[in-house]
């Protein structure tokens, strides 16, 4: 049986499909249940067994160098199997830090937002009677500068140069706050 194997797999070296559809046969059930073992996984399995055989195909002619075909094809499966578990634990690692980063950055922002609604509110509040109105009414109510001007009986202009002078102090309030924030950090 032995020499009969070394035949095939001098034969395997020449590119003899024979050959290795043989060890294919021979093997292939083996190093399936041997990675599923170690892998706990009949899929995964499976692509690991079919990788090896590829790389037995492609590296051909450096096999008849392996003195036994056993021990090399089963070394191969055990690396496999565990450059695919280490893969898999790497991957755990990486997602598990990406969703804690993730969920950190996202209670960060949620707090930066409402600190800069808070500011806004703040600002909107101070404005004077009629600017504050007309944002309140663009902003909060979505109305169009020609229903604003409508409603209040001024022109679209005068509505377009409040809304333009909100924005101006909303734009300065937050410039201000974030001077402040990059002074003390």
């Amino acid at each position: 049986m032995l020499k009969e194997e070394s035949g095939y797999i001098r034969d395997l070296s020449t590119g003899n499909h024979k050959a290795f559809d043989y060890l294919f046969l021979q093997y292939y059930p083996k190093v399936n249940y041997f990675i599923q073992h170690i892998v706990k996984s009949r899929e995964a399995a499976k692509d690991l067994s079919q990788d090896i055989f590829e790389k037995i195909w492609i590296n051909r002619e450096q096999i008849s160098q392996v003195e036994s075909f056993n021990s090399y094809i089963f070394r191969m499966a055990k690396n496999s199997a565990l450059n695919y578990l280490e893969h898999l634990q790497i991957k755990s690692e990486y997602e598990t830090s990406y969703q804690y980063h993730d969920n950190k950055l996202s209670i960060e922002e949620e707090i930066d937002i409402r600190d800069l609604e808070l500011l806004i509110k703040l600002v909107v509040e101070s404005m004077p009677a009629q600017r504050k109105k007309i944002f309140k009414l663009s902003r909060e109510q979505y109305l169009k500068n020609k229903e604003i001007a409508d409603m209040l009986n001024i022109s679209e202009k005068t509505v377009k140069n409040h809304l333009t002078l909100a924005l101006k102090e909303i734009r300065e309030a937050i410039l201000v706050a974030l001077l402040i924030f990059f002074h003390f950090n």
